[in-house]
């Protein structure tokens, strides 16, 4: 079986660490003590309630929310967002501690539960007579005609709103804790306003003894469950859950006094930025503090990050906050951050459209709204497009946010990978897609599919997407893709098509492990301020924890226009392991962010660093074209003609890698034609043995003869067996025409060998 090491490459095996390790240093919880929006009111997630005796969930809401009810944060309260429905109630404990999460054991109650509902129920049907329960079958929400939640406003307890898309029939809902009866009772209050009435789910009727409810309507029994009939207009109802052994409730306090929003934004935090002292080089990376002493002992696992038009900047983080900092100028010594979201479920990609944040979560996009003033944290949580399927899979992360001119959005979803990183769990509609929602929110739509763990895009400003993608089942080695409409990217299970493909579209490279063993995002070069890379694309490592310039190359396969090409290194080394990057607006410099997890060269948990130019003279590789028989590489600066054309300053090698169910693949000679027999694996697909996967077989080339350019910036390799591979590496020691030493390495692919010029 593959080893901890090998299955570690996967970055998606390495963010659930992250989590780990965050949750191994936060210090004990105690609701009594601590301020009450120091220790997590709410949590949007997949939330459990009634757990069995092996520690699993009854009931579960796939996208749910978990609200601390009460000023001692001592009740409960559960909702299944897409299905408006309540899971359940309790008393105690919250829920079990977050990192379990990612392993597949999803936060579920602690405590004393007062009722619970079955998982796919409705808990909202439009009509005070509806006939029946709404039930939904597979994943997803309901459909049209159907409540499903509109925002969440983090006042009081908590405010929830619930609408139909398209009417405007719409329920808010506001939960709290009061005594009645000698007990404490957890209390639903429900604004309701509608053209046809609204039928509520209560509960079920052996709990009806301890259900009580007040406002115009009638109760009644649908299929064994307890409902509430809610007559047409505005209206008031309240239900109240007592707890187990005690009486219906009959009577309890009213709400009294405004609700207050909460508000993060008093506790800021104040930093001092590192500039970097690095000499002679053209670019260099300078930190930004990030608050990692905060009030809320929030961790700073970064994921997501851009820019206002006024230069302020946003992060995410995987623990779910949303920060907001200013004071990013050339010296950095005073960087204000104030906590504007926090409880989002994996937040991994994070994009301001005319002026509002939007969050990429596993339960949909979310757009971040402040209050009226424009100030202090988010007031809405509203809910931008919620169309994304969900399952319990630990894996299936929403990777990255871009928006387009028009302000469409995309991002990627990921695979239903199974612990231990081989092959996939219960597959819905959704795993392994690239999806784009329109402007407006109200329409979701598959771009490309067959991505196994797409942690990262890149958009360019005419609309060109990119992906990145990591080594695992069907994925030989991280892959950068040149995404084009209904493409399909490598993985068949992925592919939701009628029959699985036998042949995938070709990346524009491949990656080896060594240079990139878990690929982040892209981003194009926008800033007149960034040197000779303005217009081109850079790719993240998060591996590696590295930034390459990317290469391409546009030829004819197979009768089609394809890009190929490859990466060459910045010479910049991130903190943690690179994800996402975003230009400033106001500075024009690339700001890179990243968190730690498995498998990566990162020295910290999370990291803000500036990559900037000096104006330095760019000496290294721009530009790579092969045709047959040829290799042509162009630098940045002129190069030493005597130097260059000494076959002894290159070194050129191909391979390929196989395309297969196993895990990953052997580096392998364009010439072999097999590597031995391959054996099973339990779940029947095939598995390299050690000894295979050691095999490194590459094909060293003859470079024959080198001329240069007029310009010498361009190394013409003359070379007689070039042919078209998956892997190509070309190393070489130069120096510049103006003395200065360069060496490096270019890694690339070949689909196709244009005649030469």
């Amino acid at each position: 079986m593959r080893s901890a090491l090998r299955l570690s490459l996967c970055l998606l095996l390495a963010i659930p660490l992250a989590f780990a390790q965050a949750a191994k240093k936060a210090p004990a919880k105690s609701a009594a003590k601590e301020p009450a929006e120091a220790t997590g009111r709410w949590v949007f997630g997949t939330i459990g309630v009634d757990r069995k005796p092996d520690g699993t969930a009854e009931h579960t809401a796939l996208k749910g929310l978990a609200l601390r009810l009460g000023e001692d944060g001592k009740h409960a309260l559960a909702y299944d967002t897409e299905l408006a429905r309540v899971v359940g109630g309790w008393s105690g404990k919250f829920v079990t501690e977050m990192n379990l999460m990612s392993r597949g054991e999803y936060p579920s109650a602690l405590g004393s539960v007062y009722f619970s509902t079955d998982d796919d129920l409705a808990g909202l049907m439009v009509g005070e007579n509806a006939a029946k329960l709404s039930v939904r079958k597979g994943y997803g929400h309901l459909g049209v005609g159907h409540y499903r939640l509109a925002n969440f406003q983090p006042k009081g307890d908590g405010v929830l709103t619930f609408a139909v898309p398209g009417t405007a029939d719409r329920v808010s809902e506001a939960p709290r804790v009061v005594d009645s009866n000698e007990a404490q009772v957890i209390v639903r209050a429900l604004s309701a306003e509608t053209a046809t009435g609204v039928t509520v789910l209560l509960g079920r009727t052996k709990d009806t003894d301890r259900i009580g409810v007040r406002g115009p309507g009638r109760r009644e029994v649908i299929d064994g469950w307890e409902v509430y009939r809610i007559p047409a207009g505005k209206q008031q109802v309240e239900i109240a859950y007592a707890p187990v052994g005690a009486a219906r409730p009959t009577g309890w306090p009213e709400e009294t006094g405004a609700k207050a929003f909460v508000d993060f934004s008093t506790k800021k935090v104040v930093v001092k930025g590192e500039l970097s002292t690095k000499a002679g080089e053209p670019y260099v990376t300078d930190r930004i503090k990030l608050p990692e002493d905060n009030a809320w002992k929030a961790p700073m696992y970064v994921s997501g990050v851009d820019f206002f038009d006024d230069g302020r900047v946003a992060i995410c983080t995987f623990h779910g906050d949303v920060w907001i900092g200013s004071g990013l100028d050339a010296k950095l010594e005073q960087v204000t951050w104030e906590r504007f979201a926090t409880g989002l479920y994996h937040p991994l990609g994070l994009k301001v459209v005319n002026g509002a944040v939007h969050v990429t979560c596993r339960d949909g996009l979310w757009k971040l709204l402040p209050g009226a003033s424009g100030q202090g944290s988010a007031q809405t949580y509203a809910v931008f497009n919620s169309d994304l399927q969900v399952t319990k899979n630990f894996h299936e992360f929403v990777f990255d946010l871009q928006a387009d001119a028009a302000g469409n959005l995309y991002f990627a979803k990921a695979g239903p990978v199974k612990k231990g990183g081989r092959g996939f769990d219960n597959l819905c509609d959704h795993h392994g897609s690239l999806f784009k929602v329109d402007a407006t929110g109200q329409s979701l739509s598959v771009v490309a599919t067959g991505f196994r763990a797409p942690n990262g895009l890149g958009l360019s400003p005419t609309g060109q997407l990119t992906s990145g993608d990591n080594e695992g089942t069907w994925t030989p080695v991280c892959r950068l893709n040149w995404i084009k409409q209904g493409g399909f990217y490598g993985v068949p299970p992925l592919a939701h098509r009628a029959t699985e493909p036998t042949d995938y579209d070709r990346p524009l490279c491949w990656m080896p492990k060594d240079v990139d063993n878990s690929s982040g995002g892209q981003v194009w070069v926008t800033s007149e301020q960034w040197g000779p890379w303005k217009g081109r694309l850079l790719h993240l490592s998060y591996g590696t924890c590295s930034l390459f310039g990317v290469l391409p190359q546009e030829v004819s396969f197979r009768g089609q226009p394809q890009m190929q090409g490859g990466l060459t290194r910045f010479n910049v080394n991130f903190d943690s392991g690179a994800m996402r990057a975003r230009f400033n607006p106001k500075d024009g410099q690339l700001y890179v962010v990243g968190l730690r997890g498995w498998q990566t060269t990162a020295v910290r948990n999370g990291c803000l660093q500036r990559v900037r130019y000096t104006g330095e003279k760019v000496r290294t590789p721009i530009d790579l074209k092969v045709a047959q028989g040829r290799v042509e590489l162009t630098f940045g600066e002129p190069l030493d003609a005597a130097v260059a054309k000494d076959l002894g300053s290159w070194n050129l090698e191909i391979w390929n890698y196989l395309w297969s169910a196993a895990y990953g693949s052997p580096d392998v000679s364009t010439r072999q034609k097999s590597i031995g027999a391959v054996e099973l694996g339990k779940d029947g697909a095939p598995e390299y043995s050690k000894e295979q996967m050691a095999q490194a077989n590459h094909d060293l080339l003859k470079v024959a003869r080198v001329d240069l350019s007029a310009d010498r910036r361009t190394a013409i390799l003359h070379v007689a067996d070039l042919v078209p591979c998956m892997q190509m590496s070309l190393k070489y020691n130069l120096r510049s025409a103006d003395g200065a030493d360069l060496t490096g390495r270019v890694v690339n692919t070949i689909h196709a060998l244009p005649a030469s010029q």
